[in-house]
């Protein structure tokens, strides 16, 4: 397979999906507030605090870039339950403060295609369009844009699933529903640093993991599914 086709496949998933989403939301006019919550979210709790937060960390610390040499595992476990903190911390503000009577089912799947969508953008449609923009290969491996596309669908159907909890303990104001995304969270990015990290680096083991937990978090969100009217 082409570096160029799989560029294209990468740019597709990474960029066209979340504007077609985007277009889809604005032609039907439902949703739309739902969706830009949902990538405000990520820019806001991810890119606009939880990494410079982790940057200036890094700069301005020592006992902690000493804990990061010394223990890396550690510190990935670090990263893996501040992701969850943020995150869902992020998407119950949101949903409670910006969505204040709008709970329902369909509108927690399109807020998680908006922060998976953005997500997707940023670290995988960026890379595809400017490949494919400038014809610039040094660097890009082929297998990183196939494996990058699946890693970005199965984090964007692990993004819905988990705004679908998070709105559940909105719409229930039941503060379980938020811990168990918290947890799920960081349990999810905990075993992807594990297969990294013992797995020898092996993309199939990671990726092979992280589609299994994803489908088995499936069945616990049709669960939730049955248990609110679908508005």
């Amino acid at each position: 397979m082409s570096k160029l086709f799989s560029a294209w496949i990468a740019l597709s998933i990474g960029g066209i999906f979340p504007v077609v989403m985007f277009i889809y939301c604005l032609v039907k006019q439902q949703y739309i507030k739902a969706f830009l919550l949902g990538a405000l979210t990520f820019i806001i709790f991810q890119v606009g605090l939880r990494i410079p937060l982790l940057q200036l960390l890094s700069k301005n610390s020592i006992d902690f870039n000493l804990f990061q040499a010394i223990h890396p595992v550690l510190y990935m476990f670090f990263l893996a339950i501040t992701a969850g903190i943020f995150e869902e911390v992020g998407r119950y503000l949101i949903m409670k403060y910006c969505l204040k009577k709008n709970h329902s089912f369909q509108t927690a799947v399109f807020f998680g295609l908006g922060h998976g969508g953005v997500e997707a953008f940023l670290f995988l449609g960026i890379t595809a369009f400017i490949f494919l923009s400038t014809a610039n290969s040094q660097g890009i491996i082929n297998s990183d844009l196939l494996w990058g596309s699946l890693e970005r669908i199965i984090a964007m159907t692990l993004h819905v699933e988990l705004s679908i909890i998070v709105m559940k303990s909105v719409k229930e104001n039941d503060r379980r529903f938020l811990w168990i995304a918290l947890f799920l969270h960081a349990l999810v990015d905990s075993i992807v640093i594990i297969a990294q990290f013992f797995g020898g680096g092996s993309l199939i083991l990671t990726e092979s993991l992280f589609g299994i937990i994803v489908i088995c978090l499936g069945f616990y969100v049709r669960k939730l599914k049955r248990e609110w009217s679908v508005i």
